[in-house]
């Protein structure tokens, strides 16, 4: 029997309890079945009643169920992802309060944000510094810890032989590579390099009727983390990489052309599909 699951947090979990009753199970891409089940009236029942019948009739999209592996780098990228949004948010939060006092802080380095901080905030008084320190440690463990497991992956691309290859091509580092191995998890389930860049939502959207058709922002659609490491990828081949190649030259050009966003989406997309055709070809990215 085949089982139709849409595409949720718990769909792999509840797909091997299926499988481990003997059955089949499928998941399949929810804002696809969407599309297809119109209904104003919509209830739990209603739905698996639906289901069943894109089940039977075999019209509905399957996505790619990946690997032990791949979950469990996810889960990893996901956890650093958290630490590091906690930390921001909190350096958010003192700039915040500062500001309610008549500070400001301004650009200051790293490793002095503690410093200066508690400096500022013993100009009105102690009491503002014990309100604030333990915001200021919360964010240094967070970004102690985020640090620890980047250089984690940094270790692990070293001695794993795909991410080495990815990280050849110029602003690509360990978080890239490690999400796009993670999110990819198969590269042969795509027929072409081109359709990685559909696949992350980096490719502009269509809106065609008749003659008319507009090109519009990406799609967004597909994984929102790798999307922004790719994108901070291009970012950093474009701004901060010495030296020169086809890519960031392409990039460069467009970007007076364009403008540095539009510039940094379409080195973003050649990059996606780039790291597709190395991966299946086994080559190394050489800078010309």
């Amino acid at each position: 029997m085949r089982c139709v699951l849409e595409a949720g947090p718990y769909a792999e979990w509840i797909s091997r309890i299926v499988e481990g009753l003997g059955h089949q199970a499928v998941v399949i891409d929810a804002r696809k079945a969407r599309g297809v089940i119109r209904t104003k009236k919509k209830t739990d029942k209603l739905d698996a009643r639906n289901l069943a019948r894109m089940s039977r009739t075999g019209w509905y999209t399957a996505v790619h169920r990946k690997s032990a592996p791949a979950r469990a780098m996810r889960t990893f990228l996901q956890a650093r992802q958290g630490l590091v949004k906690t930390a921001l948010a909190q350096g958010s939060r003192i700039r915040g309060l500062l500001k309610a006092h008549g500070l400001k802080l301004g650009e200051v380095a790293e490793s002095q944000f503690a410093v200066t901080v508690r400096r500022l905030s013993l100009q009105k008084g102690s009491q503002l510094w014990e309100m604030l320190e333990p915001l200021v440690l919360v964010r240094q463990q967070a970004l102690r810890a985020a640090e620890q497991m980047r250089r984690q992956l940094l270790h692990q691309a070293k001695t794993e032989p795909i991410q080495h290859r990815l990280m050849s091509v110029p602003g690509v580092g360990p978080l890239t590579a490690a999400a796009y191995v993670a999110t990819i998890d198969d590269p042969r389930r795509f027929r072409s390099s081109d359709q990685v860049a559909a696949y992350v939502g980096l490719v502009p959207s269509v809106n065609q009727s008749g003659e008319s058709e507009v090109h519009g922002h990406i799609t967004r659609d597909g994984d929102d983390l790798l999307r922004g490491y790719l994108v901070e990828a291009a970012h950093v081949l474009l701004t901060r990489k010495r030296g020169s190649c086809r890519l960031k030259r392409w990039g460069l050009k467009l970007a007076k052309k364009k403008g540095h966003g539009k510039a940094r989406v379409a080195v973003a997309r050649k990059i996606a599909a780039l790291l597709h055709h190395l991966w299946i070809t086994g080559e190394l990215y050489r800078a010309a």
